[in-house]
């Protein structure tokens, strides 16, 4: 299994579903998984599965991380790819004066061909029956361990280019490096339908090669203690990276509309991305600077009080191809809306949808949300019982199934 990324070293819900997809694989006697990523400490700790890192195992010159956090991930551009590596000029040392690019490249498309030359040393020391890879990032590589192994090549289709832009076009360096790994593929499975018609449609994947696997969902970290703030304000919450894709500025307007009818509202807006400082400007503008609260980049921990704290969830993605943030807001009971353009509408009943850019009609779900307390009660109480039947048995099961399938 190629990926990114890994718990705890991850960005985003790419790592989150490798880890949950993993674990429920190590329940099984016939399942037995390698994971292979490009970076990382020597020691990750995780036991039920055997991971390893590529630039730990193969190394252009030996050069020293010193505390890097995951910071090339899945959802980088090449405008953020170029920002980080500004920054951790700051956070390395080299050893025999080898320069911090021999690393990490000069950009994110380079760096991805790395991976893709390590990986296939690693490769040429393992068993294995089926290469599983997830995402564009690990295609090349896995392009060429099933060149010299021979082995089947299942691609994981998470997300694609078109997603991340909010469907106003593709990267085409990224676009081709997608194509031709969902070409190159024996089997793409795929997170939604939403996804299905994407690549049917702008990739030219055949439908007979696609399988439809929806992810399961990913518990919050348990906990008794109350985080509602001791106010009569009400919390309205969006959660998660801050760009196009997301959605951001619908909530703004959005919150424009609720706030023209009931005052004692409060917006928070969390996470980063490069649409951070577009929507504090509106927030601003709007003069609702006092009204909006901006955390910036939040952990697991900090996301489980924020999703307790919170009245009301809402994801206005404008592109989604799932979705898991609406699944951790249910699992705490809080009340949700999300967007029809998003994979995890289609398996989700008991939370409101709403069209991205229909602003009023969002306003109008938060309003009956904070304003009723049966509906608000009837949200949060059946949202959790059926957030509680998405475990990751049955995405593990069709995973196996298509395993079986490539390998015969």
């Amino acid at each position: 299994m190629l990926g990114w990324e890994f718990p705890p070293y991850f960005a985003g819900g790419v790592g989150m579903v490798c880890y949950e997809l993993t674990k429920e694989f190590s329940k099984r006697d016939d399942v037995e998984i390698t994971y292979l990523m490009p970076f990382g400490p020597n020691e990750l700790g995780q036991n039920h599965v055997k991971l390893m890192v590529a630039n730990n195992l193969i190394s252009d010159k030996h050069i020293k991380i010193m505390k890097i956090n995951s910071l090339l991930c899945a959802y980088d551009t090449f405008e953020s790819y170029e920002d980080k590596i500004n920054k951790i000029k700051f956070s390395l040392k080299t050893i025999e004066g080898g320069p911090t690019n021999a690393l990490y490249g000069h950009n994110l498309l380079e760096e991805v061909y790395r991976f893709a030359e390590k990986a296939k040393l690693v490769a040429m020391l393992e068993n294995f029956d089926v290469i599983h890879a997830h995402d564009w990032t690990t295609f090349p590589a896995a392009i060429k361990i099933k060149e010299i192994t021979g082995k089947p090549f299942i691609a994981h289709v998470h997300i694609t280019e078109f997603d991340k832009s909010g469907g106003q076009g593709a990267n085409p360096e990224i676009y081709k490096v997608e194509r031709e790994g969902m070409h190159a593929a024996d089997k793409v499975i795929v997170v939604s339908n939403f996804v299905k018609n994407n690549i049917m449609n702008r990739y030219g994947v055949p439908e007979s090669k696609i399988c439809v696997v929806h992810n399961g969902g990913v518990e919050m970290l348990e906990s008794e203690a109350s985080h509602k703030i001791d106010d009569d304000c009400k919390y309205v919450l969006f959660a998660g990276r801050v760009t196009l894709q997301k959605g951001p500025e619908f909530f703004v307007e959005a919150a424009r509309r609720v706030l023209e009818k009931e005052d004692n509202v409060k917006f928070i807006l969390a996470g980063s991305g490069d649409q951070l400082n577009k929507v504090i400007e509106m927030a601003a503008e709007y003069g609702m600077a006092n009204k909006f609260m901006f955390t910036g980049f939040y952990n697991r921990d900090e996301a489980e009080k924020l999703f307790s704290m919170a009245d009301v969830f809402v994801m206005p993605s404008v592109s989604e191809p799932f979705g898991i943030v609406p699944l951790e807001a249910m699992y705490k009971g809080t009340p949700t809306i999300i967007s029809n353009q998003s994979g995890v509408s289609e398996v989700l009943n008991h939370c409101m949808k709403v069209d991205f850019w229909d602003i009023d009609e969002m306003a109008n779900k938060i309003l009956g949300v904070i304003k009723y307390k049966p509906l608000s009660n009837t949200l949060s109480e059946n949202g959790l019982r059926e957030i509680q039947s998405f475990t990751w048995d049955k995405p593990a099961e069709k995973c196996m199934d298509v395993y079986n399938e490539v390998i015969l």
